[in-house]
């Protein structure tokens, strides 16, 4: 076992309040990195997306609008443009009492998150007190490798190590982080006879936008980035509602024009991954690679071909999907998803198994054959 130092920014919340003026006191949570500040005035929701300034009413000091349409950043621009000097955002979602801290992300003005229960109820006037520091801070990678294999042959597999802010990170993303350390249990008694070396990484600051991987990639050679032949990933594995995705490495095999693709070879590490299902005589769906954003990513804009899996985030599961898994129609695939409840009670155990199996089948496909072009 080896580890990384990896240096980060570090975002720490000192306190978070909304209390109106009806005496109510509203769980708010700060965006991360965003800035400090204390508003007093006016409660009002944006009478649409928020995006225009036009959608805020007159004499707005706390603004209320839904995600959706437009960045936050792009809201908070309109709100400011009028005349209101903060921002409070809720996600439209049938789990109307979860509440999904985010970064800033160029924000011009403070940012908060509500419930959309709360942003419902809000009016009048109200007091909101945001208080938050960065600080430098570090962090760690985990990395586990086989004894043998060539070192210019590098299959590696990955899962972060972090959980949200706010959630205790079961689903998100122990359950990853186990079934990869079981696959390399099983796999220490073969390491001295695969083809391949195969790499086990388990990230630091996923959360906080792939900190872990990033900074692995940046500071590897050429020569040593060449040598990994592919980046596999794995996130949510088990969601309570869940459906077996496969990240859809290759975008020639369906009609939407732009979708996004990974770089040359993902298709077929797409195949392969969906094979770990197959053989198991299991239904999966693929998914584009922006529907789950994670350690994959710098490996993608660094030319590594890429793949993935995962049992869905906080998309609505469909009457069609939940025909084929199972599960509820209509709610989310895991509605715990960095909330208080993402805890051991959010764990769907046969979807965990046969994600497990999946992956280890995977792994072992690429430990003794990693030839990309069929």
């Amino acid at each position: 076992m080896t580890t990384q130092s990896v240096p980060y920014r570090e975002f720490t919340v000192d306190s978070e309040s909304l209390i109106t003026s009806a005496g109510v006191r509203v769980r708010v949570l700060m965006a991360q990195y965003g800035p400090s500040a204390r508003v007093e005035g006016v409660i009002a929701r944006a009478t649409a997306s928020g995006c225009a300034s036009a959608d805020y009413p007159p004499g707005t000091a706390i603004a209320v609008a839904p995600s959706g349409a437009c960045t936050t950043a792009a809201k908070t621009v309109a709100a400011s443009e009028a005349g209101a000097r903060a921002l409070l955002v809720y996600d439209p979602s049938p789990v109307v009492d979860s509440v999904i801290r985010r970064q800033a992300g160029g924000t011009v003005l403070p940012v908060a998150f509500v419930s959309q229960r709360d942003a419902e109820s809000l009016s009048g006037s109200g007091v909101l007190e945001l208080s938050g520091r960065s600080s430098d801070a570090t962090t760690v990678n985990v990395f586990a490798e086989t004894a043998g294999g060539r070192a210019d042959h590098v299959v590696m597999a990955g899962a972060h190590l972090d959980s949200g802010e706010d959630g205790p990170g079961v689903n998100d993303n122990a359950t990853s982080v186990s079934a990869l350390l079981e696959t390399a249990v099983r796999l220490a008694p073969h390491q001295h006879r695969v083809p391949n070396r195969v790499r086990f990484a388990f990230w630091g600051a996923e959360e906080l936008i792939n900190v872990g991987s990033t900074h692995y990639v940046g500071t590897r050679t050429p020569a040593e980035l060449a040598a990994i032949r592919l980046y596999l990933n794995w996130e949510l594995i088990a969601s309570p509602n869940f459906v077996r995705f496969v990240v859809d490495g290759d975008d020639s095999d369906h009609p939407d024009v732009g979708a996004p693709a990974g770089p040359p070879g993902s298709g077929a590490v797409e195949a392969v991954l969906a094979r770990g299902y197959r053989v198991q005589g299991l239904p999966f769906r693929t998914a584009d690679l922006n529907d789950i954003r994670s350690d994959q990513e710098p490996f993608a804009r660094a030319g590594v071909p890429v793949g993935g899996a995962f049992g869905g985030v906080r998309g609505i599961k469909t009457a069609e999907e939940a025909a084929v898994f199972g599960g509820v129609a209509g709610q989310p695939y895991d509605p715990c998803y960095h909330q208080p409840c993402d805890d051991l009670s959010n764990v769907h155990v046969r979807a965990l198994g046969e994600a497990m199996r999946a992956m280890a089948w995977a792994i072992g496909r690429f430990a003794v054959d990693d030839d990309l072009s069929r």
